[in-house]
């Protein structure tokens, strides 16, 4: 197997850990919550995710505003997405806009080919850990979530990879995919609650449309919506047949059994970009997955450990 390189330096003012080979090269920001900034395929010329409309990242706080900030890159979504509060015994924890991690600042360890990032959270007992490392064409990302405390807590993880959007890019669903439930009120899709047919649905207009395609920045609109129930298979990805590139990520259904999709067509801030977001609970924060029962519970003294496999072929 190919060796890859690892390196220290600087990308858009902030301290980067870039891994690379003849095929890719990956930027790493343990300082923003051990964001992925890019996934560059190098005989393609491609860059995979939406990128930082300002030259250098602001620093967010541990309860800032997602919003307010660049929303660009691969984040990681723990233990929320939504800003919620959890009753852990006798408290009440406040969980941040997005989840804790994103705003995080990560140790970082660079061990031959990989780099390993760790976290002690602020709010509760749980040391999250994630290594990264390059094989071939495939980044693989090993999570790691430990409750160290002596009580149990729910919990929700969520990837926020959010990738550049084209007009003929094909969204690539699980198979298996034949509804989807709308989680964000639009004159498109319409009421939160909504259910759609998949691939093909109508609008509140009573236009036909695709769900496994983007639209034009100028749709001025975005959404969010969700595979109804368990996936069947834990992989999905998107296609981009102007470049001859197809993305995949590939993850244990059984550990992230739910899918969310986000898409803004110029809707929010005028970016246009989409995120496949492979989850542990259904949907989008702790209360709502409780009130769906479909909330992961992290045990005092047990460990949440999965994989997410990311391709650029």
């Amino acid at each position: 197997m190919e060796n890859s390189l690892i390196k220290k330096e600087k990308f858009r003012g902030e301290a980067a850990v870039v891994l690379e080979n003849s095929g890719l090269r990956v930027v790493l920001l343990p300082g923003l919550g051990g964001k992925i900034a890019s996934i560059f395929r190098k005989d393609k010329n491609f860059e995979l995710l939406f990128q930082n409309r300002k030259l250098t990242y602001d620093k967010p706080q541990l309860y800032s505003a997602f919003e307010k900030f660049d929303a660009s890159g691969f984040d990681d979504a723990f233990p929320s997405i939504d800003e919620c509060s959890v009753a852990c015994e006798s408290e009440l924890v406040k969980v941040p806009d997005h989840g804790e991690i994103w705003s995080a600042v990560f140790d970082c360890e660079i061990k031959r080919d990989k780099a390993i990032m760790s976290y002690k959270s602020r709010i509760l007992p749980y040391l999250y850990k994630k290594s990264v490392c390059l094989e071939a064409d495939r980044i693989v990302l090993r999570y790691s979530i430990s409750n160290t405390g002596d009580f149990d807590f729910p919990c929700l993880w969520a990837m926020h990879c959010l990738i550049h959007c084209e007009e003929d890019m094909e969204i690539l669903f699980p198979k298996g995919t034949k509804e989807i439930l709308n989680v964000k009120k639009s004159r498109y899709l319409g009421d939160v609650g909504k259910m759609h047919c998949f691939p093909e649905t109508r609008t509140q207009e009573g236009v036909k449309v695709r769900l496994d395609r983007i639209g034009p920045r100028s749709a001025l609109k975005s959404e969010k919506y969700y595979v109804n129930g368990e996936v069947e298979e834990g992989l999905c990805g998107a296609y981009y047949p102007k470049d001859g590139v197809r993305f995949g990520i590939s993850y244990d259904r059984r550990k992230l059994p739910y899918l969310g999709f986000w898409v803004t067509e110029g809707g929010f801030r005028g970016d246009y970009n989409c995120a496949l977001e492979p989850a542990s609970g259904f949907y989008d924060s702790i209360e709502t997955a409780q009130r769906n029962k479909r909330i992961y519970i992290l045990k005092k003294g047990c460990t949440l450990d999965f994989d997410i496999v990311i391709s650029l072929s």
